[in-house]
């Protein structure tokens, strides 16, 4: 006994000193995630907060339109849009249904812009709008490395030495994938695709699509507007700059076609919200210490409860007046009528030994005599079962089933 109690003490001293620990002994200080998130709400380095923020207050007067519950085909046919609009998404990829696909393309057609920046080409609007003008089809190239030059081949938008984006989580550069469009697409004859910028002299990474009379325009390094790179004033201004080519009044920022897509860094990791959040992360460690204690406390064996028996309960009555209340229920009176008389018959060749397929009167006078029941209420038993017998397509009256019980039971009351 006193050996257990020195074991409680000496683990819940120790739990304590654990809590203690990180509760108090660590700074408390907000860590950072680094993964590619791209969700607007986000102040981690690579959410899309800043930018989303810019946008808002990008066009001075007129509406901005965050999208987070409603699918895109029902908020373009709505009224609270004023066109021309430019319809922003911002994400790893973009994920439409049909519907949104023909919303968004009708949306371009009829004058409206839309930017998408993504590290995959949409495939359900550009397969609608691109023509393979040079026998080359539409995909992305990716080129490892940790740092690209991008700028635009407008006279206007280039500058001298462009805007170099390196990729550094944390405090060390390491290579990143930077994508852009197959170069084989563009040729003298091209007109379904424009290319408005590029990084590294030869790589586009922007370019438009005409369609009706709007434009598509897509970005293939989203990266580029995280809030990392936002923060700085020169790669503000080349967002400013990409977003410059928009030409509405109405800006939609939709959030919903990217929140059904997970990352995989999340899905490797189920920890990693918990572990984000301090008070989740302490809390997931308490439990954990307290279910360790716990199951060290717990250890000891333990004799194992009696299960308790219960008397055996004779329950053929319930039983038979459950079956009877089913075919009751059911109305089959014939197949009731049809068992009752079987029954009977079994009665008969036990007690008297008189079996027979068919009973002739001879029968119900050796019957008479054995059971001393008066020879007319036998016939009249098998009288009134050969009228039920005979009629296999309808039910049985109750009156008729009625009479037949009566009959038996009176027979077995004063059998001899």
């Amino acid at each position: 006994m006193k050996k257990n109690t020195i074991l409680i003490a000496l683990f819940t001293v120790l739990a304590l000193l654990l809590t203690a620990y990180f509760f108090f002994g660590k700074e408390r200080r907000k860590p950072f995630s680094w993964k590619e998130n791209f969700k607007s709400d986000s102040d981690q380095p690579f959410g899309t907060l800043f930018i989303r923020q810019l946008l808002e207050t990008y066009r001075p007067g007129e509406a901005f339109i965050r999208n987070e519950n409603r699918s895109l085909s029902e908020l373009l046919q709505s009224d609270s849009i004023r066109y021309p609009a430019d319809y922003v998404f911002m994400g790893r990829e973009l994920y439409l249904t049909d519907e949104d696909s023909e919303a968004l393309l009708t949306f371009i057609h009829e004058g409206n812009d839309a930017f998408i920046a993504t590290n995959y080409l949409p495939y359900q609007l550009t397969d609608s709008l691109f023509y393979a003008e040079c026998a080359n089809e539409m995909y992305v190239t990716e080129v490892e490395m940790p740092a690209a030059t991008f700028n635009f081949l407008h006279p206007t938008l280039q500058t001298e030495k462009g805007y170099t984006y390196t990729y550094r989580p944390g405090r060390q550069t390491r290579p990143y994938r930077w994508m852009s469009l197959q170069p084989g697409v563009f040729c003298d004859s091209a007109y379904s695709v424009v290319a408005l910028g590029y990084f590294n002299n030869e790589a586009v990474n922007f370019f438009k699509m005409p369609f009706g009379k709007g434009n598509l325009y897509i970005h293939t390094n989203p990266i580029a507007f995280t809030n990392y790179f936002i923060r700085m004033p020169d790669k503000a201004a080349y967002a400013s700059d990409v977003f410059s080519h928009l030409r509405g009044k109405t800006i939609i920022w939709d959030d919903m076609s990217q929140s059904r897509m997970s990352s995989p860094e999340d899905e490797s990791n189920p920890l990693s919200l918990l572990m984000q959040h301090e008070s989740l992360k302490y809390a997931w460690w308490l439990m954990l210490v307290s279910a360790i204690l716990y199951t060290i406390f717990t250890a000891k064996r333990k004799q194992r409860i009696i299960p308790v028996r219960e008397e055996k309960v004779n329950t053929s009555l319930e039983y038979v007046k459950m079956v009877s209340a089913l075919h009751f229920e059911n109305g089959n009176n014939r197949d009731i009528a049809l068992k009752k008389m079987k029954y009977f018959l079994y009665f008969i060749r036990a007690k008297y030994g008189i079996h027979s397929a068919n009973f002739t009167e001879e029968h119900f006078k050796r019957l008479a005599e054995k059971s001393q029941i008066d020879f007319t209420h036998i016939e009249s038993i098998f009288s009134e079962y050969g009228r039920i017998e005979k009629n296999p397509y309808s039910s049985a009256g109750p009156h008729q089933l009625l009479s037949l019980y009566n009959a038996i039971d009176h027979f077995y009351k004063h059998c001899k």
